[in-house]
């Protein structure tokens, strides 16, 4: 008989001494009652029951979804199977020649997409070609405007639009002679002194004569009417002149001289030119003389 060490526990401080064991007396009506199951949650078998059905749908819809794609082959099938009935009804028993025929068809369906790829191949190669012709066509007017307008920018010639241009202008005033008189006061003399009189020249601000060119740079003999407007410092009309110019040749200038009235005593600080029409010329009208050319001139007050 094995013997051993016997096991003392120490006291623990502050540690409750352990409870007394109390034998629990039982009574019948309690054993009855211990043997009943506890009763299940309410909500608890609800949700396991959701649960259930949740799993049901989802395997019934996978069958669903077998069945269909079972249905699918079978629909494919038979349409195969119809096919080579009616084929064996047109061909009899040569299965040989089914298949070539049916060879030879499928080459046709082949060759037919093949020949719709390559017509939409070469439509779109064909629409590139023509953007990019076009792109180079409109890139082309582009640099040769370009090239014309720097032409006629070395020629002296500024652009105002409607393909009119108008050369520098040069503006001239009358001279209008005076008689002056001198008058000198010396006071040791307590009198005045007039000197003889004699004429000073000074500029007439109120008459003005512009020279200049127009110019027509379309390629259509076209009738042209230049406006030409003077202001003073504060931004005043003081004076303005049309110049029109009849049955214009292309790239030929025409010049101008007019003499016009200003409501200025002093020079005009700035002035504006604009196009105020240029319409094509009628075709039977006849071409003018370049060194005659037809201006006719109407003074705005």
């Amino acid at each position: 008989m094995a013997t051993g060490r016997r096991k003392t526990s120490r006291p623990v401080r502050n540690q409750p001494p352990p409870p007394e064991k109390t034998t629990p007396t039982t009574s019948p009506q309690a054993d009855a009652t211990s043997e009943k199951e506890p009763e299940a949650d309410p909500l608890q078998l609800l949700l396991d029951e959701i649960q259930q059905l949740h799993t049901e749908i989802l395997m019934l819809r996978r069958q669903v979804a077998q069945a269909q794609m079972a249905s699918s082959q079978a629909k494919r099938e038979l349409a195969e199977l119809r096919l080579f009935i009616d084929d064996h009804h047109e061909f009899g028993q040569d299965f040989q020649q089914y298949k070539a025929v049916k060879a030879i068809a499928e080459r046709e369906a082949r060759e037919r997409r093949q020949a719709v790829v390559r017509d939409q191949r070469e439509a779109q190669r064909a629409e590139g070609q023509t953007r990019r012709q076009a792109a180079r066509a409109e890139r082309a007017q582009r640099e040769a405007q370009a090239r014309r307008l720097a032409d006629y920018r070395r020629a002296g010639f500024t652009p105002l639009g409607l393909d009119v241009y108008v050369g520098k202008m040069a503006y001239y005033y009358r001279a209008e002679n005076r008689t002056v008189y001198d008058v000198e006061y010396v006071p040791l003399l307590s009198g005045y002194f007039v000197d003889p009189e004699y004429r000073r020249a000074r500029p007439d601000f109120s008459s003005m004569t512009i020279s200049g060119s127009v110019l027509n740079a379309a390629d259509a003999v076209r009738n042209l009417g230049v406006a030409i407007t003077f202001f003073d410092e504060n931004g005043n009309q003081v004076g303005s002149e049309t110049i029109q110019i009849n049955n214009a040749r292309p790239n030929v200038p025409y010049p101008f001289t007019s003499t016009l009235t200003m409501a200025l005593n002093r020079p005009f600080s700035s002035s504006t030119t604009y196009v105020l029409y240029a319409d094509s010329a009628e075709g039977d009208a006849p071409l003018p003389d370049p060194s005659k050319p037809s201006t006719t001139r109407r003074q705005r007050e």
